[in-house]
């Protein structure tokens, strides 16, 4: 197998028989450069050598010189006798000195003319480089010029900097002590005013301390608040109208104190004839709820809020919960609703529980003491608690102890003072647990932040599911007994068969009376027959009594 001489590639029968294109192309190319040079050369000589005989007196006829490529220059003159050999020769020898001198004028030409391409790019070049080494010196001196510059201010600068720090760091602390002076004072000013505006509700409102020897009995409205432990013996009416009244001055108290109670109160509003209070873990944490018994309570989620679906789109969200708020308010006697409908009181007395709490709650975070916390008598005290909640913890301060009740006297201004003495000043200028400074609508003594709700959780008060069983003991304990029947004062003159009992009967004055039969008598409030079916709540003054059955 043959293969390319130049290129190494191997042979092909076809496609490379003998070489490769290229390389027979490339091989004969700078030979046909030289042959074509060569041509050029020899017309330039036979131009020249026919000037010459033309002035040296020789006929073009005469002369016949031959020149073939690659052979040179080769002549002879004929038509005439073998006199012109000599000059013939001489030709010859001046055509190649010219030849040889034209080459090497081309030559030197050519290394001339390369020559100054070289010096016109080396020119080029180096003037390229003086330019940038220009740049590079002028950017070396303006950067120069700004550091002496630079260093020269960080001197300046920098001779006077301890004694510029220190002295604002001292502004800086003065300001910081002033604005905290500003904020405390504003802030016992807000609180001044919300003790102005609570305790001028609470007295335009008709609260009152009223004192019968021992006793004491509180007034909301014209009406005894009532007390939750002799709820069995009040009319439904002193019942609801009470607990209204209470929630109202406690509703706008906390408005004005910017309070949030652990457990949610709605007032009476439209559509909402009747105040409900939310446990605490349901307040807070819904959207609109019907009032309880109305129709729109018992629709379905979906069907109360108008069949907007949920946004989420679970078929689940159509049967969620919806919280059922606790009533604050009752249409029948505590025992017949105990009887009749259970369910109902339970969550009754749940919600006077609550409410219980809110106002114990209220007055802990404005520091107002009212008896044990863990004493169900003391929480339950709704009347003693609110009363001093908005009026007696103004009148009787000395009575607080001073550990948890000092005085709020107003920061003084850090005008003298050193900045070294903000530690001891902080720790005297602490907020204070007085009505009107601890709040959730101000971040001065804010009850959200880690100081509020630690001093939150110093409560400790009885929680109130402990309350409501409590008081639902107590109540059942203190309802009227089976055996024991209230009768209307009539129908003792209807001559009854007394033989087998013993009338006993107690009039208005105390005293009492003996005789066969049935005694009859009315408590200070409602009472049941023994078939349950209810009677006249108000029996006539000086003809009540108490009638029990006793076998002879």
């Amino acid at each position: 197998m043959m293969s390319c001489s130049i290129c190494q590639r191997p042979h092909h029968p076809k496609k490379r028989p003998f070489l490769c294109a290229v390389d027979a192309r490339n091989r004969l190319y700078e030979t046909r450069v030289e042959y074509a040079r060569a041509l050029m050369q020899n017309e330039e000589v036979e131009r020249r050598v026919e000037a010459a005989l033309g002035a040296g007196g020789i006929g073009s006829q005469g002369l016949g010189v031959g020149l073939s490529p690659g052979v040179g220059v080769g002549g002879s003159v004929g038509g005439g006798g073998g006199g012109g050999d000599g000059s013939g020769n001489a030709v010859v020898v001046v055509v190649e000195e010219d030849k040889k001198k034209s080459a090497e004028l081309a030559r030197l030409r050519a290394e001339e003319e390369a020559a100054r391409d070289r010096t016109s790019q080396i020119i080029a070049q180096a003037e390229k480089l003086r330019a940038e080494m220009e740049a590079v010196r002028k950017e070396i001196a303006a950067r120069k010029d700004a550091i002496a510059r630079r260093r020269s201010d960080l001197d300046s600068v920098s001779k006077g900097t301890p004694v510029r720090w220190a002295r604002q760091l001292k502004e800086t602390e003065q300001s910081i002590l002033r604005q905290k002076f500003l904020w405390h004072r504003s802030a016992d000013a807000m609180a001044a005013t919300r003790v102005f505006l609570c305790e001028s509700s609470a007295r335009l409102y008709g609260l009152r301390q009223v004192k019968k020897g021992s006793s004491k009995r509180y007034e909301l409205g014209g009406i005894e608040i009532v007390d939750l432990h002799a709820m069995n013996t009040l009319p439904p009416e002193v019942i609801s109208t009470s607990l209204a009244h209470v929630v109202h001055i406690l509703v706008l108290t906390c408005h004005y104190l910017g309070l949030r109670l652990p457990a949610e109160i709605t007032p009476p509003h439209a559509d909402y004839p009747k105040p409900t209070i939310f446990s605490l873990a349901s307040s807070y944490r819904h959207g609109p709820v019907p009032f309880p018994g109305s129709l729109a309570s018992q629709l379905p989620p979906s069907a109360a809020s108008g069949g907007v679906p949920s946004a989420a789109g679970d078929p689940g969200d159509e049967h969620q919960r919806v919280p059922r708020p606790r009533p604050l308010f009752i249409d029948k006697p505590l025992p017949v609703l105990a009887r009749e409908d259970p369910a109902t009181y339970n969550l009754f007395l749940e919600g006077v529980a609550l409410l219980a709490y809110d106002i114990a709650w209220a007055c802990c975070s404005q520091g107002v003491a009212f008896g044990d916390r863990d004493s169900h008598d003391d929480v339950c005290n709704m009347g003693q608690n609110l009363w001093r909640l908005l009026i007696g913890d103004q009148l009787h301060r000395r009575s607080v102890e001073p550990s948890s009740f000092p005085s709020a006297a107003p920061l003084t201004p850090p005008g003298g003072g050193s900045p070294r003495n903000e530690t001891a000043s902080a720790a005297a200028n602490q907020p204070k647990p007085v009505l009107g400074r601890w709040s959730h609508a101000t971040l001065h003594s804010f009850l959200g932040d880690a100081e509020g709700v630690a001093f939150v959780r110093g409560f400790k008060l009885l929680p109130p599911l402990k309350l409501s069983d409590e008081l639902k003991k107590r109540l059942s304990s203190e309802a009227p007994m089976l055996e024991w029947e209230t009768i209307e004062t009539g129908e003792l003159l209807e001559g009854e068969d007394l033989e087998d009992g013993v009338l006993l009967v107690r009039n208005g004055n105390g005293g009492s009376a003996a005789g066969r039969g049935v005694s009859a008598g009315a408590g200070a409030g409602a009472g049941t027959s023994a078939g349950g079916s209810s009677v006249s709540p108000a029996p006539a003054r000086g003809t009540s009594g108490w009638t029990r059955l006793k076998s002879r």
